[in-house]
């Protein structure tokens, strides 16, 4: 799967890591602060629970929702690229831009969704 996303924003909560891009049209009227209106793709990560390194994927392509092992080929301020545990329907590129603020907040929790940096009170 790939697309291009006009909008990136990354949380953490306790144990609860999440990134959540969208190509929502920003030209549109507000409605739904909650309604997704182009594709998407979500990753969260609970560390509360253990979970083998399995992470939630869900996207606009029903082929792509679940909990995966992950893993992460790159993550830079245009790109997101990342493989399913599994053999078809594994691979997840998005393009958008960020500046470099955004870029250092969301790269500390897109690698501790993907196991490349330990969740700060481990």
């Amino acid at each position: 799967m790939r697309f291009h996303a006009n909008s990136v924003s990354a949380s953490a909560e306790g144990d609860y890591y999440q990134i959540w891009i969208e190509a929502k049209d920003s030209a549109k009227e507000a409605g739904d602060p909650h309604e997704v209106d182009g594709p998407y793709v979500i990753v969260q990560r609970d560390f509360e629970m253990p979970d083998d390194g399995r992470c939630y994927v869900e996207t606009h392509d029903s082929a792509y929702i679940g909990h995966f092992r992950l893993r992460l080929i790159e993550f830079s301020r245009a790109r997101l690229a990342f493989e399913l545990g599994r053999k078809r329907n594994n691979y997840v590129e998005v393009s958008f831009a960020m500046d470099e603020s955004e870029f250092k907040e969301t790269r500390r929790i897109v690698e501790i969704i993907f196991g490349e940096r330990e969740p700060l009170w481990c």
